[in-house]
């Protein structure tokens, strides 16, 4: 039998008391390292965590603002900051698109420089979402108070119109509505009689007392549009998908949520409506008026290059007018004014010398109008003559104006847009002083309260799809 080969083990050498207190000062210094990154880590989780649970669950769940004993929450808020952040946007495209048709109005390129503003500064947006959360409580308590309220098949029905406006579409109401009208207007106009238009007699001379000829101007009657389709149940569907859709992208907003926004804004509608008319005067002085406006035109600065010649067959351009300063245009409006005392027509000089183009196709004729329509020196100066009576030259921001009562009327019904203007300023009046009288506080620190992805917002310029020829 082989004999087996036995290892043998080196025998093992007893450690100095030196190496022994130097192993156990190495241990207690890794167990030290050990224990502090443990700590750093253990920290690093539990920060992360914390700010997992404080911008996840904390802070949607806390309060942002407050009116009176009602909270916003922060979540309502981001929801409702998303979704007036679209809306905008899509206003913006609207207005964009109106300039591409209209060109670039004063009063749209206010609206557009007002809802770039908004759109490119976090600050702008959250404070016009959380104004309009705070006025949406105000008439919800103040709807409840007066025993407002709105049913879910008025709901139902805005929600539909908007989804047929969507779909280019009417809804049956609407179509039914829009029908009944057109018969009523039908019937106006049948039986309507055009009201006579005083003119100056050129056979004699005008003076303050005149007595003025009545004459009937023709109005062409427009061709009514196209009626739009009927909204179909499948239109409806797919209408309601879109809008889901639409919702769940942008917001943690779903279908009830929008629902009550729709229900928010018929309160408002119908507050608005109550009180507007709880003061309304329905009736004011008016005066029918016709005016010639003559502009001081400045010179215009040489061109840098010369005009090209303009290619056979193409139009015309405008010439560009004559200069004419303060003095001349002063005593071009006294000679007019003298040639209107001597008998010529208003109309015909009107049409010749206007350069308010809008009225003066019209014989310089500007309608009905109350106080608060015109220009302070203009209306002042209207409102002081008699019927027939010729102004003065009269000098505005505008030129010279030689203006011409032609009736006068102490208690003239307003018209409906007068009226829907008054009733919006009183509401808006009673909304500034409510929410004036009540306890509102809102976040100091408003642009870092914004959800993150509107916390950095670049400049908003949206461009329009192209208008359809």
């Amino acid at each position: 039998m082989a004999r087996r080969n036995k290892r043998v083990q080196p025998e093992q050498r007893q450690l100095t008391p030196k190496e022994v207190r130097l192993n156990a000062r190495r241990r207690e210094r890794d167990r030290r390292h050990w224990t502090i990154i443990g700590s750093v880590l253990a920290v690093a989780v539990l920060i992360v965590v914390a700010g997992i649970l404080n911008e996840f669950v904390i802070k949607p769940t806390s309060t942002i603002a407050t009116v009176g004993d009602t909270e916003i929450a922060t979540r309502e808020f981001w929801d409702e900051a998303r979704l007036e952040h679209n809306r905008l946007q899509n206003q913006l495209i609207q207005m964009r698109q109106f300039e591409q048709q209209f060109g670039s109005q004063s009063f749209l390129m206010a609206q557009i420089n007002e809802l770039q503003a908004t759109l490119s500064s976090p600050f702008a947006l959250g404070l016009h979402t959380l104004d309009r959360m705070v006025d949406r409580i105000i008439i919800r308590q103040e709807a409840e108070a007066r025993d407002i309220t709105i049913t879910d098949e008025e709901v139902e029905a805005l929600l539909r119109e908007e989804i047929a406006a969507n779909q280019g579409a009417v809804t049956e109401p609407q179509a039914t509505s829009t029908a009944e009208a057109a018969v009523e207007a039908t019937a106006t106009a049948a039986s309507w009689t055009p009201t006579p238009v005083p003119t100056a007699d050129a056979s004699s001379t005008l003076t303050d007392t005149e007595t003025l000829t009545d004459t009937v101007a023709e109005v062409p009657t427009p061709e009514p549009p196209p009626p739009a389709p009927l909204l179909t149940e499948e239109q409806y569907q797919e209408g309601l998908t879109e809008l889901v859709d639409n919702l769940g992208s942008g917001s943690d907003l779903d279908l009830d949520d929008y629902r009550a926004l729709l229900r928010d804004r018929l309160l408002a509608e119908r507050l608005e409506e109550i009180i507007g008319n709880e003061n309304l005067v329905t009736t004011e002085e008016q005066i029918n008026a016709r005016h010639i406006l003559l502009n001081i035109i400045e010179p215009q600065p040489e061109p840098a290059v010369e005009p090209t010649a303009v290619p056979e067959g193409a139009p015309t351009p405008i010439p560009t007018p004559e200069p004419r300063n303060e003095d001349e245009t002063l005593a071009l409006a006294q000679e007019l004014r003298q040639r209107l005392l001597d008998g010529e027509d208003f109309a015909e000089l009107a049409l010749e010398y206007s350069d308010d183009t809008g009225s003066a196709v019209n014989g310089g004729d500007l309608g009905w109008f109350g106080p608060g329509r015109m220009v302070p020196v203009f209306e002042e100066a209207a409102f002081a003559l008699e019927e027939g009576e010729i102004s003065e030259p009269i000098r505005s921001d505008f030129g010279y104006h030689i203006i011409q009562v032609v009736e006068r009327d102490d208690a003239r019904p307003k018209t409906e847009d007068v009226l829907m203007q008054e009733r919006q300023m009183a509401f808006d009046t009673w909304l500034d002083e409510k929410v004036a009288e009540a306890n509102v506080e809102r976040p100091s620190d408003i642009s870092a309260r914004m959800p993150r992805d509107l916390r950095n917002i670049a400049p908003v310029n949206l461009v329009p799809p192209p208008v359809p020829q």
